[in-house]
Parts: C-alpha cells; structure tokens; sequence
C-alpha cells in the first residue's frame, strides 16, 4: 500500500470518532441571549437630600464644658458643627480633657455639660457632681452610637494589636449608662433598622415622628440617624421610630425611641453621634435640628450660690472694705489673687471705697462694724449682738442670731451672706477680726466651705471654737480633762494651701513616724503610727489607691469610702484635695490635706477605709471589710 494511501486511512481514523460524536451531540449553532438594555432610573438608589440650614443664632453667652476625659471615641472634627453653632451664640467653650481635672472645678461656672460617646465608666462622685450641676439649672447632653464601641489598647507600641478587640470590640453601652441611668435614662445595646423605607441603607432611618411639645423638634419634618441606639426614659420621648423601624435586640418592639429629655428637660439623649458630624448634619432637617440643641444648651439659666464662687457674680464686681479709716493693708495684697481668679471666669474686680449701684459688690468687713451692710443682714435674717460688759457680767457675750439657725458665738465664726433683691448680687464676708476677714477672703479664692453649713442666702462656718457660756457643756468639759481645757486639734489649711505644700514635698505623717508595715489594706486590722514632734510642723495626712489600669482605678473607688477624725470629730472629705495621677507604672488616686499650727499636746487622727466587696487591683486581691490607719501625735510643750 502506498505512503499515501496509509497517511490518509490513518487521519480518517482518527477524524471518524470525532465526526461522530459532532453529529450524535450537535442540536444547532450557539445563539446569544439577547440583552435588554438596563433602566437606569429603576435600579439607582434614592441619594439623601442635603438641606443645609442658614442658621440666625441669638448671642445669649455662657460657658459649655465637652468631657473628653472618658477616653471618647470621636474624630478630631466629629463635634465641628455643633461648636461653631455654639460659638455663634457667644458661648465659650471648654474642654475637660483629662480625668486628673477637677470636674468640679470646670462646672463650677458653666451651663451646659456635654457628654459625647465616652467609653469609660464614670464614677458615683462623678455622677453626683453632675447630678448636683443638672439640679441647679445646668443642662446635659448625651449622645453614644453603636458605631463607636470601645476602642483596642495598645499598651506597647511593638506589642501586636489585639485582633479579637479589633473584630469584637467591647460595647461602650455601660459606659454612657454609668451617667445615664442617674437621670432615669436607659440605652439600650441594639442599633435601629428600617428594611422598607431608609436613607441609602437599612441602618440609615428616617424618623418623622417627632414630638410636638418641645423646641427641640421645632419646624423639623424629617430627621436621619446613621446607626442609632434605642433609649429608655421615663421623660419626654422627643423622636420615635415608626412601625417598620425594628430593634436588632428588643424583638417585636415599634415605637422605639431615638432621643429623649429626662431630668425636667434639663438632660438631653441622643441614640446617635454620627448625625451630628460633618457632612451627616446636613442631611434632612438634621442641620435645623443641630440649631435647636445649640439654642436649648446655650439658653441654660444655671442658679449659682457660694459654693459657685465667682461665678454668682453676673457684672462688673466692686471689692468694698466693711468699715470706716484706712483701708487695710492685707485687702490691697489678697486683691490682685482675686482679680486673677475674676479674670479666669470673664469677670472683672475692681477694689473701690464705695460700692457702684450699677455694679455687683463683695464687702468685706468685721462683726464689730455692720453699718454698712445692715440692711442685707436684715434681709438674710441676720443680726449680730454685741454685748456691753456690766458689773454683773465681766465678760460680755457677743453673738450672731441667725433665723432657722439660732445663736452663735461670733468667736471663730464667719458669716457670708447672698443678696440678690436689688437686681444685683451682693456677697458679704465677716469675720471676728481683720485677719479672720482676710482668711474669710482665702476660703472664697479657694472655695473651700469645709466646716460650713449653707442655708437659704447664708453660710456660717466655724473653726470649732467654743465660747464660754454657749454651745454644749461636752465641747468644754470632757472626762478627764480640767474645765477649759479641751483638745484643740491642729488647723486643716486650705486647699489651695495643701496643693502648695504637696508641691513642695512637704513630709506625710507616716514618714515621720518610725513604724512601717510590709502589707496593709486588710480588713479589720489597725496600723499604728507614733509620731514626736518637738515643734509644730506642717505636715500632709494622706491616703491613696492605685491599680494597674484607670478602669481598675474606677471600679475599685466605687467600692471604698473613706472616713477621716482628728482629734475625735469627723473631719469631711471635702476638705482633702483629690489628685489622680500616675505612680510609675500605676494609675492612682490619693486624698490630701495639710495639717498645720499643732498646739501642744497628744492628738489622734484616724483614716478608716471601708471595701464595700473584695476588690481587685490588678496585683493583689483586696477582701470586703474595714482597715484603719491610726496616727499617735506628741507635740513637745515648746511648740504651742
């Protein structure tokens, strides 16, 4: 057979298994689906609507605390819109930035407080400083999201970060509730949805059911939460969801609030942040409604007292002398401390011989020259007796009568009084002699009202002297002691005093005295501390608390109180300066005071610290139960 024939026989043997199978499967050529063209109107989604707001704010002024303290999950520009809202209505704003501030201290002149997706726990002093605040008029607003939980820890930067708190973090719920809760307002660890009609995206609700009986939903039809959290209050429920706004959480619920006022409608609960950011404040009437909170925190009208010092002034201040001649010396000097403390708080101090009509007055005087202000004493329901000595009496007593009070000797007394009935505030200080008035002054600078008790436009304090032939027999006669001579306990300085000395390294008790314990801190034990002083010296009583983390530091001060005596009476807490600061590695808190003019003699002091339940600080478990720190001083008779 030929080549050719064979090559040929060959490729048909090959081609004939494949014909076949072409044949046997083969039903036709491929032919291409046709493809509709795509309706783009049908498919595009719904873009919010933006409606920006020409704002028209009214310049009302005052001051607005932001607590930044919290470890707060916020961008940098997260709060822009509603600080320039704030700004544009005059209000000056502050922040608390670190939890070592003194809350105190920043609300002491403001009328508003904002809280804004904290993520650490606020404690019951806490809490009760804001109470106090919102009680006197201040406002409060709350906003949290689920959208900003708590962020990871990175204790080392060449640590790895945690995945597990970066995929799972921790819900900020309890954080904002730790506040919340103190004004009847729960939230709730859910977000909100609406399936059926949103902004863009199912977390994205709409909400039209608006409550009409407040300013706050003023000319408002449609406002946009990105993610929000459901509230509880037992309040006002200012924005609540329709019937096809569901919980991830509280199953079957409609109905569900989104914002609330609680507290008399001085505390304002937003289930959302991110409705108030740039650009989602513009979105719906979400811009008109960031308006209206600025108008309702800025128009706040706080009811300042004493304990407000200076802020209970609202105009130019004059500083008047109480009394006829010269003008003292010790006035001049304290004067230009008070101008600068005015200054802090957008006020201005002048000292003058005589009191402006137009303008705010704070008198300084003595007991024995009230001429002046008699007519404000009348009215507080204050009058000051001074004895004249007869032959009978030798030693005449001279006292203050007080209505609602009573009788009080005026040694070791001072008096303020409040006056507001002349369209002005008029604050009056005095004292035994000039130098218990400048002091009375000190106490004002320092707004230390330790040993002070506060009554309607009056404060009495006392140094705990005893005048002859008032008070109780037991303050002069204890068993065991001659008549008259009583224990006197050393002076607790003021706190501005106590700030300086800490400062200054000045010794604490226990350095003095040559006990040491290796463990302390546990219950129903008492560790003594004998202490010689040849002289009076200034000395600090200290207690403090550490842990390894500031949510440790927290948790545990919730759980201890402390109790503080010298020389047998309660000496109150107040009257400690609170300082939280780092130890090394350790976050801690620590109550001071200093201690100083010891008279001669034995003195006892005792610090009992009380552990509600076992504590832990990140080293050691601490059990439930009381431990005292007990000071034995002896000061040398050359001393007094």
């Amino acid at each position: 057979m030929r080549d050719r024939t064979k090559l040929l026989l060959v490729l048909a043997l090959v081609a004939l298994p494949v014909s076949g199978r072409l044949l046997w499967f083969h039903s036709g050529w491929y032919q291409p689906p046709e493809i509709p063209e795509i309706d783009e109107s049908q498919i595009a989604l719904p873009l919010p609507e933006y409606r920006p707001l020409a704002d028209q704010p009214l310049e009302t002024g005052g001051l607005v605390v932001i607590d930044l303290s919290h470890n707060n999950n916020l961008e940098v520009d997260d709060l822009t819109p509603l600080w320039d809202r704030l700004t544009a209505r005059a209000v000056t704003i502050e922040t608390l930035d670190d939890s070592s501030d003194s809350l105190e201290t920043q609300l002491r002149g403001a009328i508003a407080l904002l809280v804004i997706a904290p993520t650490s726990n606020y404690t019951a002093e806490e809490r009760d400083l804001i109470a106090d605040f919102v009680e006197d008029g201040g406002r409060l607003l709350l906003a949290a999201d689920p959208t900003r939980p708590v962020p990871p820890e990175q204790e080392d930067e060449e640590e790895p970060l945690d995945l597990e708190s970066i995929f799972f973090p921790s819900s900020a719920v309890p954080a904002i509730n730790s506040l919340a809760n103190a004004f009847g307002l729960v939230y709730f660890d859910d977000y909100l949805y609406n399936l059926v009609d949103n902004a863009g995206n199912y977390r994205n609700v709409k909400f039209t059911v608006l409550s009409d009986e407040h300013s706050l939903t003023q000319d408002l039809e449609t406002i946009v939460f990105f993610a929000a959290h459901s509230l509880q209050t037992d309040g006002l429920s200012l924005v609540n969801a329709d019937e096809n706004t569901l919980s991830s959480l509280r199953s079957g619920e409609t109905g569900l609030t989104a914002a609330a006022l609680a507290a008399n409608g001085r505390v304002l609960a937003l289930g959302d942040v991110t409705a108030l950011t740039p650009s989602f404040h513009t979105i719906a009437d979400n811009d008109r409604f960031l308006s209206n909170i600025a108008d309702w925190l800025a128009a706040a009208s706080r009811e300042w007292d004493l304990k407000d010092f200076p802020h209970l002034f609202r105009g130019p201040v004059d500083l008047v002398q109480v009394s006829e001649g010269s003008l003292d010396p010790r006035l001049i000097a304290r004067s230009g401390t008070l101008q600068e403390l005015f200054q802090q708080s957008r006020l201005t101090l002048s000292l003058r011989a005589a009191a402006d009509p137009d303008h705010d007055t704070l008198f300084v005087g003595t007991f024995d020259n009230v001429d002046l202000v008699q007519d404000y004493l009348a009215t507080a329901g204050v009058a000051i007796v001074l004895a004249e000595a007869d032959e009978e009496e030798e030693e005449p007593q001279d006292t203050i009568e007080i209505e609602g009070l009573g009788t009080l000797g005026l040694e070791g007394t001072t008096l303020y009084v409040v006056d507001r009935s002349a369209d002005r505030v008029v604050v009056v200080a005095l004292a035994e002699d000039g130098e218990a008035a400048i002091q009375a002054l000190e106490r004002l600078t320092s707004v230390d009202f330790s040993g002070c008790v506060h009554g309607e436009g009056v404060t009495v304090c006392s140094t705990d002297e005893v005048q002859e032939g008032l008070g109780l027999e037991a303050d002069r006669d204890e068993p065991g002691q001659p008549p008259g001579e009583a224990v006197t306990p050393p002076r607790v300085a003021a706190r501005s005093e106590a700030e300086a000395a800490f400062e200054a390294q000045t010794p604490w008790l226990q350095e003095l005295a040559p006990e040491t314990y290796d463990l302390t801190s546990q219950a129903g034990e008492t560790y003594t501390y004998t202490i010689e002083m040849d002289r009076s010296q200034e000395v600090m009583w200290v207690y403090g608390w550490c842990t390894v983390t500031q949510e440790q530091l927290a948790q545990n001060w919730e759980n201890i109180s402390l109790v503080f005596t010298l020389d047998g009476e309660s000496v109150p807490l107040d009257s400690f300066v609170r300082l939280e600061d780092k130890s090394g590695d350790l976050e801690c808190r620590t109550h001071y005071a200093l201690l100083a003019d010891w008279p001669s003699g034995e003195h006892e002091l005792t610090t009992e610290v009380t552990f509600a339940t076992a504590i832990n600080d990140g080293l050691d478990d601490f059990p439930a139960g009381t431990h005292i720190f007990e000071y034995r001083v002896h000061v040398e008779e050359s001393s007094a």
